[in-house]
Protein backbone atom coordinates (compact mmCIF):
# COMPACT_ATOMS: atom_id res chain seq x y z
CA UNK A 1 0.00 0.00 0.00
CA UNK A 2 1.48 3.36 -1.10
CA UNK A 3 4.74 1.55 -1.82
CA UNK A 4 5.35 1.05 1.90
CA UNK A 5 5.40 -2.74 1.91
CA UNK A 6 2.02 -3.00 3.65
CA UNK A 7 -1.18 -4.68 2.61
CA UNK A 8 -4.68 -4.40 4.04
CA UNK A 9 -7.04 -6.86 5.66
CA UNK A 10 -10.75 -6.60 6.39
CA UNK A 11 -12.27 -7.94 9.57
CA UNK A 12 -16.02 -8.46 9.87
CA UNK A 13 -17.81 -8.95 13.20
CA UNK A 14 -20.43 -11.72 13.11
CA UNK A 15 -21.02 -12.11 16.88
CA UNK A 16 -21.62 -9.88 19.87
CA UNK A 17 -18.17 -10.61 21.27
CA UNK A 18 -16.60 -9.76 17.91
CA UNK A 19 -18.60 -6.51 17.78
CA UNK A 20 -17.26 -5.50 21.21
CA UNK A 21 -13.69 -6.23 20.15
CA UNK A 22 -14.20 -4.30 16.93
CA UNK A 23 -15.55 -1.29 18.83
CA UNK A 24 -12.60 -1.37 21.25
CA UNK A 25 -10.19 -1.66 18.32
CA UNK A 26 -11.71 1.45 16.74
CA UNK A 27 -11.50 3.40 20.02
CA UNK A 28 -7.85 2.36 20.43
CA UNK A 29 -7.10 3.36 16.84
CA UNK A 30 -8.50 6.81 17.57
CA UNK A 31 -6.29 7.08 20.68
CA UNK A 32 -3.22 6.03 18.69
CA UNK A 33 -3.78 8.60 15.96
CA UNK A 34 -4.44 11.40 18.46
CA UNK A 35 -1.36 10.58 20.53
CA UNK A 36 1.03 9.78 17.69
CA UNK A 37 -0.24 11.88 14.81
CA UNK A 38 -0.50 10.73 11.23
CA UNK A 39 3.11 11.53 10.35
CA UNK A 40 4.54 10.10 13.57
CA UNK A 41 2.67 6.80 13.42
CA UNK A 42 5.26 4.00 13.78
CA UNK A 43 5.39 0.99 11.43
CA UNK A 44 5.47 -1.32 14.48
CA UNK A 45 1.75 -0.71 15.10
CA UNK A 46 -1.05 -1.67 12.73
CA UNK A 47 -3.25 1.20 11.51
CA UNK A 48 -7.01 1.35 11.00
CA UNK A 49 -7.74 3.01 7.66
CA UNK A 50 -11.49 2.44 7.48
CA UNK A 51 -14.38 1.02 9.47
CA UNK A 52 -18.15 0.78 9.90
CA UNK A 53 -19.07 0.05 13.52
CA UNK A 54 -22.81 -0.36 12.97
CA UNK A 55 -25.11 -2.16 10.61
CA UNK A 56 -25.69 -5.86 10.08
CA UNK A 57 -22.01 -6.63 9.46
CA UNK A 58 -19.67 -4.15 11.18
CA UNK A 59 -16.16 -4.21 9.76
CA UNK A 60 -12.80 -2.49 9.80
CA UNK A 61 -9.89 -2.33 7.39
CA UNK A 62 -6.36 -2.38 8.82
CA UNK A 63 -2.80 -2.48 7.57
CA UNK A 64 -0.48 -5.46 7.94
CA UNK A 65 3.23 -6.01 7.31
CA UNK A 66 4.44 -9.42 6.15
CA UNK A 67 3.00 -12.56 7.72
CA UNK A 68 2.16 -13.53 11.32
CA UNK A 69 4.90 -15.17 13.34
CA UNK A 70 2.59 -18.15 13.83
CA UNK A 71 3.32 -19.13 10.21
CA UNK A 72 7.04 -19.60 10.99
CA UNK A 73 6.43 -22.83 12.90
CA UNK A 74 8.26 -25.01 10.37
CA UNK A 75 11.37 -22.83 10.73
CA UNK A 76 11.59 -22.93 14.52
CA UNK A 77 13.81 -22.56 16.36
CA UNK A 78 14.95 -19.52 14.42
CA UNK A 79 18.59 -19.05 13.53
CA UNK A 80 20.42 -16.62 15.80
CA UNK A 81 20.59 -13.77 13.27
CA UNK A 82 16.88 -13.83 12.43
CA UNK A 83 15.89 -14.51 16.04
CA UNK A 84 17.58 -11.40 17.39
CA UNK A 85 16.20 -9.27 14.57
CA UNK A 86 12.69 -10.39 15.54
CA UNK A 87 13.45 -9.90 19.24
CA UNK A 88 14.54 -6.32 18.57
CA UNK A 89 11.28 -5.75 16.71
CA UNK A 90 9.24 -7.13 19.60
CA UNK A 91 11.11 -4.88 22.04
CA UNK A 92 10.32 -1.91 19.78
CA UNK A 93 6.63 -2.82 19.98
CA UNK A 94 6.82 -2.93 23.79
CA UNK A 95 8.55 0.45 23.79
CA UNK A 96 5.69 2.05 21.85
CA UNK A 97 3.05 0.50 24.11
CA UNK A 98 4.91 1.70 27.19
CA UNK A 99 5.25 5.24 25.82
CA UNK A 100 1.50 5.28 25.11
CA UNK A 101 0.65 3.69 28.49
CA UNK A 102 -1.41 1.05 26.71
CA UNK A 103 -1.71 -2.63 27.58
CA UNK A 104 -2.40 -4.79 24.51
CA UNK A 105 -3.26 -7.96 26.50
CA UNK A 106 -3.15 -10.21 23.42
CA UNK A 107 0.49 -10.43 22.32
CA UNK A 108 1.07 -13.82 20.70
CA UNK A 109 2.48 -15.19 17.41
CA UNK A 110 -0.85 -14.59 15.66
CA UNK A 111 -0.89 -10.86 16.45
CA UNK A 112 2.80 -10.19 15.76
CA UNK A 113 3.58 -9.84 12.06
CA UNK A 114 7.03 -9.93 10.45
CA UNK A 115 8.11 -8.76 7.00
CA UNK A 116 11.81 -9.52 7.31
CA UNK A 117 12.75 -6.13 8.76
CA UNK A 118 9.89 -4.93 10.99
CA UNK A 119 7.68 -6.56 13.61
CA UNK A 120 4.16 -5.13 13.61
CA UNK A 121 1.56 -5.58 16.34
CA UNK A 122 -2.04 -6.04 15.19
CA UNK A 123 -5.51 -6.62 16.65
CA UNK A 124 -6.18 -4.11 19.45
CA UNK A 125 -9.54 -5.59 20.44
CA UNK A 126 -8.48 -6.22 24.07
CA UNK A 127 -6.35 -3.11 24.59
CA UNK A 128 -6.89 -0.97 27.70
CA UNK A 129 -5.13 1.95 29.33
CA UNK A 130 -2.61 1.12 32.00
CA UNK A 131 -4.27 1.31 35.40
CA UNK A 132 -7.71 0.40 34.07
CA UNK A 133 -9.38 -2.55 35.85
CA UNK A 134 -8.69 -5.82 34.08
CA UNK A 135 -12.37 -6.69 34.35
CA UNK A 136 -12.05 -10.42 33.81
CA UNK A 137 -9.76 -12.80 32.01
CA UNK A 138 -8.07 -11.66 28.81
CA UNK A 139 -5.65 -13.09 26.29
CA UNK A 140 -5.02 -16.69 25.34
CA UNK A 141 -2.97 -19.49 26.84
CA UNK A 142 -0.09 -20.16 26.88
CA UNK A 143 0.87 -16.56 26.12
CA UNK A 144 -1.12 -14.56 28.67
CA UNK A 145 0.32 -13.61 32.04
CA UNK A 146 -0.93 -15.14 35.33
CA UNK A 147 -2.65 -11.88 36.30
CA UNK A 148 -4.49 -11.79 32.97
CA UNK A 149 -5.66 -15.36 33.53
CA UNK A 150 -7.08 -14.32 36.91
CA UNK A 151 -8.57 -11.11 35.55
CA UNK A 152 -8.10 -9.25 38.82
CA UNK A 153 -6.49 -5.95 39.72
CA UNK A 154 -5.51 -3.24 37.27
CA UNK A 155 -3.84 -3.58 33.89
CA UNK A 156 -0.08 -3.10 33.85
CA UNK A 157 2.26 -2.67 30.88
CA UNK A 158 4.26 -5.54 32.36
CA UNK A 159 1.36 -7.83 31.47
CA UNK A 160 2.59 -7.54 27.88
CA UNK A 161 6.20 -8.18 28.94
CA UNK A 162 5.23 -11.68 30.08
CA UNK A 163 3.46 -12.41 26.78
CA UNK A 164 6.35 -11.04 24.73
CA UNK A 165 8.78 -13.19 26.73
CA UNK A 166 6.68 -16.27 26.02
CA UNK A 167 6.77 -15.51 22.29
CA UNK A 168 10.55 -14.97 22.35
CA UNK A 169 11.02 -18.27 24.19
CA UNK A 170 8.85 -20.03 21.59
CA UNK A 171 10.81 -18.59 18.67
CA UNK A 172 14.16 -19.45 20.27
CA UNK A 173 13.33 -23.04 21.24
CA UNK A 174 10.40 -24.12 19.10
CA UNK A 175 8.58 -25.06 22.30
CA UNK A 176 5.41 -23.54 23.72
CA UNK A 177 5.42 -21.68 27.02
CA UNK A 178 4.02 -23.28 30.15
CA UNK A 179 3.18 -22.01 33.65
CA UNK A 180 5.20 -19.21 35.22
CA UNK A 181 6.99 -21.41 37.76
CA UNK A 182 7.95 -23.94 35.10
CA UNK A 183 9.11 -21.16 32.75
CA UNK A 184 11.47 -19.76 35.38
CA UNK A 185 13.15 -23.16 35.53
CA UNK A 186 13.27 -23.59 31.74
CA UNK A 187 14.87 -20.18 31.23
CA UNK A 188 17.90 -21.33 33.26
CA UNK A 189 18.74 -23.84 30.51
CA UNK A 190 18.86 -21.29 27.69
CA UNK A 191 22.09 -19.82 26.34
CA UNK A 192 23.52 -16.89 28.29
CA UNK A 193 22.16 -14.14 25.99
CA UNK A 194 18.56 -15.36 26.16
CA UNK A 195 18.86 -16.27 29.82
CA UNK A 196 20.04 -12.77 30.72
CA UNK A 197 17.29 -11.19 28.61
CA UNK A 198 14.41 -13.24 30.04
CA UNK A 199 15.50 -13.23 33.67
CA UNK A 200 12.67 -11.82 35.81
CA UNK A 201 10.05 -12.00 33.02
CA UNK A 202 8.05 -15.06 34.11
CA UNK A 203 6.89 -13.91 37.52
CA UNK A 204 3.57 -14.63 39.19
CA UNK A 205 2.63 -10.94 39.50
CA UNK A 206 3.22 -7.91 37.31
CA UNK A 207 4.65 -5.82 40.14
CA UNK A 208 7.51 -8.33 40.52
CA UNK A 209 8.28 -8.37 36.80
CA UNK A 210 10.95 -6.44 34.92
CA UNK A 211 9.79 -3.66 32.63
CA UNK A 212 10.10 -3.36 28.88
CA UNK A 213 12.69 -0.62 29.42
CA UNK A 214 14.83 -3.06 31.42
CA UNK A 215 14.64 -5.57 28.58
CA UNK A 216 15.85 -2.95 26.12
CA UNK A 217 18.69 -1.99 28.43
CA UNK A 218 19.76 -5.62 28.63
CA UNK A 219 19.50 -6.07 24.88
CA UNK A 220 21.36 -2.81 24.28
CA UNK A 221 24.49 -4.23 25.94
CA UNK A 222 24.56 -7.21 23.56
CA UNK A 223 26.17 -7.18 20.10
CA UNK A 224 23.91 -6.74 17.10
CA UNK A 225 21.31 -4.56 18.81
CA UNK A 226 19.29 -2.87 16.05
CA UNK A 227 16.54 -0.91 17.84
CA UNK A 228 18.44 2.27 18.69
CA UNK A 229 15.55 4.71 18.35
CA UNK A 230 14.94 6.74 21.48
CA UNK A 231 17.42 4.54 23.34
CA UNK A 232 20.28 5.63 25.52
CA UNK A 233 22.86 3.00 26.35
CA UNK A 234 24.22 3.01 29.91
CA UNK A 235 27.40 5.16 30.18
CA UNK A 236 30.69 3.35 30.53
CA UNK A 237 33.01 3.71 33.52
CA UNK A 238 35.30 6.08 31.61
CA UNK A 239 32.31 8.23 30.61
CA UNK A 240 31.09 8.38 34.21
CA UNK A 241 34.58 9.38 35.33
CA UNK A 242 34.72 12.13 32.70
CA UNK A 243 31.31 13.43 33.83
CA UNK A 244 32.49 13.49 37.45
CA UNK A 245 35.65 15.41 36.51
CA UNK A 246 33.61 17.94 34.55
CA UNK A 247 31.22 18.37 37.49
CA UNK A 248 34.19 18.95 39.85
CA UNK A 249 35.67 21.58 37.53
CA UNK A 250 32.34 23.41 37.39
CA UNK A 251 32.05 23.43 41.18
CA UNK A 252 35.65 24.66 41.54
CA UNK A 253 35.02 27.48 39.06
CA UNK A 254 31.90 28.56 41.00
CA UNK A 255 33.88 28.55 44.25
CA UNK A 256 36.65 30.72 42.81
CA UNK A 257 34.12 33.16 41.35
CA UNK A 258 32.45 33.47 44.75
CA UNK A 259 35.77 34.25 46.49
CA UNK A 260 36.65 36.86 43.87
CA UNK A 261 33.27 38.51 44.33
CA UNK A 262 33.80 38.66 48.09
CA UNK A 263 37.20 40.31 47.63
CA UNK A 264 35.77 43.01 45.36
CA UNK A 265 33.19 44.12 47.94
CA UNK A 266 33.90 47.62 49.49
CA UNK A 267 35.50 47.53 52.96
CA UNK A 268 34.35 49.87 55.70
CA UNK A 269 36.88 51.52 58.12
CA UNK A 270 37.04 49.88 61.48
CA UNK A 271 37.60 51.84 64.75
CA UNK A 272 41.22 51.74 65.98
CA UNK A 273 41.98 49.09 68.50
CA UNK A 274 42.56 50.19 72.16
CA UNK A 275 46.02 49.60 73.51
CA UNK A 276 46.25 46.97 76.27
CA UNK A 277 45.42 48.33 79.77
CA UNK A 278 43.78 51.55 78.55
CA UNK A 279 40.36 52.64 79.75
CA UNK A 280 37.49 52.88 77.39
CA UNK A 281 36.62 56.54 76.74
CA UNK A 282 32.91 57.17 76.43
CA UNK A 283 31.60 59.69 73.92
CA UNK A 284 30.84 63.24 75.21
CA UNK A 285 27.06 62.85 74.93
CA UNK A 286 27.15 59.65 76.95
CA UNK A 287 29.20 61.31 79.72
CA UNK A 288 26.87 64.29 79.95
CA UNK A 289 23.84 62.02 80.22
CA UNK A 290 25.48 60.05 83.01
CA UNK A 291 26.33 63.23 85.04
CA UNK A 292 22.83 64.64 84.60
CA UNK A 293 21.25 61.35 85.68
CA UNK A 294 23.42 61.29 88.84
CA UNK A 295 22.48 64.86 89.78
CA UNK A 296 18.77 64.20 89.34
CA UNK A 297 19.03 61.08 91.47
CA UNK A 298 20.81 62.94 94.31
CA UNK A 299 18.17 65.71 94.24
CA UNK A 300 15.28 63.26 94.43
CA UNK A 301 16.96 61.43 97.32
CA UNK A 302 17.42 64.75 99.25
CA UNK A 303 13.77 65.66 98.82
CA UNK A 304 12.64 62.28 100.15
CA UNK A 305 14.91 62.63 103.25
CA UNK A 306 13.53 66.08 103.98
CA UNK A 307 9.95 64.85 103.79
CA UNK A 308 10.68 62.02 106.17
CA UNK A 309 12.26 64.36 108.74
CA UNK A 310 9.35 66.82 108.50
CA UNK A 311 6.80 64.11 109.14
CA UNK A 312 8.78 62.79 112.08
Amino acid sequence: MHGGGEHVVQRIAHSDAARRELERTIRTADVLVRRLGVLGYPPELSRIIGYRPDGRAPFLVATRRGRPLSEMGDRLPLAAGQLWAVVDGILAVLRHLGDLRLVHRDIRPETLWWDGTTVQLADFGLTVDEGEPRGGTAGADPWRSPEQAKGQGRADCRDDVYSAGAVIFHLATGEEATGAADMRDRVRWLDSSLRNLLEGVFTDEARQRVSAYTLRLRRGTQPGFTDTSDFQRPPSVSELEQQARQHFRELRARQQAFHQQQQRRPSYPQPPARPPGSRKVLPVDVRRFAVLSFAVGVTILGVLIALVLALA
